[in-house]
This record gives C-alpha cells, sequence and structure tokens, in this order.
C-alpha cells in the first residue's frame, strides 16, 4: 500500500541529486565554443552596448605615500554582464547550469586604471577564472594591487583627511560599446585588513562619462595621529615651553648661549622631519610647518637677544659709555611710567559720589519750590 509513494519519493530524490559528469562538461564547453570569437562584442546587435555592473571589494592599503601623492590598495573586481553567445539549455546537458573555465576562451572587458602611479597595464589576471550561467550571464572576479595617484591635503596635518579615487575604463571601446554601471553606491569592506596608519571613514562608488564610462570608486580616510604626537607634536610643544626660562640663568653660569642654540637646533631638527613627511610641493603647505617655522623664529630671537645681554653686561663703562640716545630713551620711558603711576594715584575713588547726580539735582529743584 506503501509501497509506490515510497517508490515515487525515492525516484524524486534520486532524480534530484543526479549530478553532471565530467563529458557532459566537456560537451557544453565544446558547443560553446563553436565559432565564438572573443575579439567580438557578446551581443547578437553590435549597435547595442554591452552593459557590465561593477563593484569592488576592498583588501587592504598597503601604503600612502604623502610626498609622492601614490595610494597602494589591493582590490577585487566584481564584474557581471550577459555574454548572448553563452547560452544552453541546462536539461540537454544532464542539467549543467553553470561553467567555471579561463577567460581567455570569451570575451571579457579590459579595463585599465585612469590615473595609474606606476605602470599602465590591465586588472586582468590568466589565474582568475570565469563562470558562465545557463541564462548567458558570466561573472569574473579578478584582483590586483593597485598603484593610484592621489593628490594629498596635509593642511592640518597630523589630522588631515584624504580623498583617494580609484577610476577604471575600458580601453578601445567608446560609451556606445561598454556601457558601465554599479548597484552598490560603496566600496565593500567585508574583507578589509585594518590599516594601523589611516583609518576608513566612508567610500563612494559612482560612474561618470566623457565618451567612455569612468567607474570611479573613493576612498576617503583619516591618518591615525597617535604615533606622531608622541614622537614630534608633543616634545615640540616642550621645546616650546622651556625656552623662554633661558633668560632665568644667571649672566655668570656661561650656559645661556649653549642652552639657546641647542634649543634652536632641535627647532632646526624637527622642522626636518616634518618637512621630510609632507608633499614637494608648496600648495598645500600644513599648519606644523609654519608653526615651526615661528617656533624656529623665535628661537632665533631669544639668542640674539642673549648675545645682546651678555655683551651688555660684560661691558666696561668707563672704556665704552652708554650712548646718548640709549639714556634719553630710557628717561623718556621712566618719565612716561612715572607719570602714568602719579596719575593714576591722584585720582579719588569717592569722587564721582560725592557730585551730585541727576537725581539729587531734582529733590534740590523740588524742595526749593
Amino acid at each position: 500500500m506503501f509501497r509506490v509513494p515510497y517508490i515515487f519519493f525515492t525516484a524524486i530524490c534520486l532524480r534530484t541529486i543526479k549530478a553532471n559528469s565530467m563529458e557532459d562538461v566537456k560537451t557544453l564547453l565544446a558547443d560553446l565554443m563553436v565559432n565564438y570569437s572573443s575579439e567580438v562584442r557578446p551581443v547578437k546587435d553590435q549597435t547595442k552596448p554591452v552593459s557590465i555592473d561593477v563593484g569592488m571589494t576592498l583588501v587592504s592599503i598597503n601604503d600612502f605615500n604623502e610626498v609622492t601623492g601614490v595610494i597602494s590598495v589591493v582590490i577585487i573586481l566584481f564584474l557581471s554582464w550577459t555574454d548572448e553567445s553563452l547560452v544552453w539549455n541546462s536539461s540537454s546537458y544532464n542539467n549543467t547550469t553553470s561553467l567555471t573555465f579561463s577567460h581567455e576562451k570569451i570575451w571579457v572587458p579590459k579595463l585599465f586604471l585612469t590615473n595609474p602611479g606606476k605602470d599602465f597595464n590591465p586588472i586582468s589576471n590568466k589565474h582568475f577564472k570565469v563562470t558562465a550561467y545557463a541564462n548567458g550571464s558570466v561573472t569574473w572576479i579578478p584582483g590586483r594591487i593597485l598603484q593610484a595617484t592621489c593628490q594629498p591635503n596635509v593642511t592640518k596635518f597630523p589630522f588631515d583627511l584624504h580623498e583617494c579615487t580609484i577610476s577604471i575604463a575600458p580601453h578601445g571601446y567608446y560609451r556606445t560599446q561598454i556601457s558601465l554601471f554599479t548597484n552598490v553606491p560603496t566600496i565593500s569592506l567585508d574583507f578589509y585588513s585594518t590599516n594601523s596608519a589611516w583609518n576608513i571613514i566612508s567610500t563612494k562608488a559612482f560612474v561618470s562619462s566623457v565618451g567612455v564610462d569612468i567607474a570611479s570608486f573613493t576612498i576617503k580616510m583619516s591618518r591615525r595621529p597617535l604615533n606622531f604626537m608622541v614622537t614630534v607634536v608633543i616634545p615640540i610643544l616642550m621645546l616650546a615651553l622651556v625656552n623662554p626660562f633661558v633668560f632665568i640663568l644667571p649672566f655668570n653660569s656661561g650656559e645661556r648661549i649653549s642652552y639657546s642654540i641647542t634649543v634652536l637646533l632641535a627647532f632646526t631638527v624637527y622642522m626636518t622631519v616634518v618637512s621630510d613627511r609632507m608633499p614637494a610641493s608648496s600648495e598645500p603647505i600644513s599648519h606644523l610647518s609654519f608653526y615651526l617655522l615661528s617656533l624656529l623664529a623665535l628661537s632665533v630671537l631669544i639668542v640674539i637677544v642673549n648675545i645682546f645681554q651678555i655683551r651688555v653686561y660684560n661691558k666696561d663703562d668707563n672704556e665704552e659709555p652708554v650712548p646718548r640716545w640709549i639714556k634719553n630713551f630710557i628717561k623718556n620711558f621712566r618719565n612716561i611710567c612715572r607719570k602714568g603711576k602719579v596719575e593714576t594715584k591722584s585720582r579719588d575713588p569717592n569722587e564721582t559720589r560725592k557730585s551730585p547726580g541727576r537725581m539729587e539735582s531734582i529733590k534740590t529743584m523740588m524742595l526749593s519750590i
């Protein structure tokens, strides 16, 4: 009684788990490659463009050189399109619904980096295979280390933000032949490895057209400033704090000049360290560079003042008397200071209270009436 349903159910399961064999795949691949040309765009109507969906996954940021303006990243591209020559009936090949093979056998878009920092080679490799499906859709996932140019903005260094764009475009095809689009407006960070020097704030993906479609992927990142703060910024602030204390040292100690020159040399060394991390161009220039320059100028002024102070301290008034114009200047300066003190003391704080106000005058007028 229960044998018929049981046998029917078993037959369905066996039919479901039946897998395609190697011969089926070989036969399918051979049939697909008959009269196939990898040099012809895979659309029957050659007046229409091939629409390619482009996505990017960021694996890691290897390096960002602010001096040369080159960023090195490891990326994976997700490309998918429809190849009208790779359509088959899966039931005719033992339910074979997909094939994976070398991308050299079929037409694939040759994408190039439009802002290369080193070489100008296509983003492809023979080791990255393609997967074709029975409905004609093709998926290709190539990956590569890219070096792209990026204009650094170090105005707020070491708290600077940078936006680096990786732009790719098909070489040799116009927009009427290959059309790029992206379904995801951001870069995927599913496989991203955190960088110790840079922190990713946001990403963006979009497609622009200038005769050809260009897929651009923007990475907005900020520097992790802790290392530079500890090694450069905090020592500079400490040197700026102790620099004026040179005037506390006595003249007889003989350490004033050596102290001020040592601080001056320290500022020079730190300015060299900061300049090595900055771009070679004059625009933009970091605020930290201007701050270091002002501290360096102040340190030079302190050295000059110390030299003149020691020269005046060790000067013999009998052999080299003080010039008359200096005496007159000091005398006039003292007179101005004394005059201000005398005027301050002559003021009576209760003077305003003794003078009749407006209300007292009105009262006196009313009583007289």
